[in-house]
């Protein structure tokens, strides 16, 4: 399911679908909406609603990932440590695993310790830094997946994981459509959120 499509307030950016990210080239369609199972959406649009109480929203910067994208993140990485070896398996193409971070009323990105694959113990779960606003941030973002139902993940701040993951499986190829207008004009898992440390990578 489009996260959007339950809740467009929800920003999406998947790093994936451009160069920003470690592998500096797409590993996306252009057009790749942000999925995730259903009751995933719902949990999302629950962290919210959390969030916009407190002048806050959510940015999507990845959700469900095809497994042929992943192999190929795999072999920039290499390191169980952030990115699950292919033969495991990552809850990113189980669709129940998002990639966030947290948005002011504007839009606009908040302080967070990490820009997104930073694969470098500055992108811990647990922050200890000395800036109190970075610090503040990411606790109320953990506070709200964590309220949502949602683990962190030791060694990525921004990832989260829904606690029922253990009931799904690995999601077939999806196929995307490209929308009509794209047709017409063809371009060239802290506090309140624990981490489960059976789950390695992701």
């Amino acid at each position: 399911m489009d996260i959007r499509a339950v809740d467009p307030t929800i920003v999406v950016e998947l790093r994936y679908a451009s160069i920003r990210n470690i592998a500096k080239r797409p590993l996306y369609p252009a057009n790749m909406p942000a999925l995730v199972r259903a009751p995933v959406a719902a949990q999302l649009s629950e962290a919210q609603t959390i969030l916009r109480a407190r002048g806050y929203g959510l940015k999507i910067w990845d959700a469900y990932r095809p497994k042929t994208a992943h192999d190929q993140l795999w072999q920039h990485s290499l390191n169980t440590d952030y990115v699950a070896d292919p033969s495991v398996g990552s809850l990113h193409t189980h669709g129940v695993a998002v990639d966030a971070t947290m948005v002011n009323s504007k839009g606009r990105e908040v302080a967070m310790p990490t820009d997104f694959d930073d694969f470098t113990p500055a992108a811990m779960l647990q922050y200890t830094g000395d800036n109190l606003t970075i610090r503040r941030n990411l606790r109320i973002l953990q506070n709200a997946m964590a309220r949502s139902g949602f683990y962190g993940l030791r060694t990525e701040w921004w990832h989260f994981v829904t606690k029922q993951w253990k009931g799904y499986s690995p999601i077939p190829a999806v196929t995307i459509v490209p929308p009509p207008e794209a047709e017409a004009k063809p371009t060239a898992q802290p506090r309140g959120a624990a981490s489960p440390t059976r789950l390695q990578g992701r």
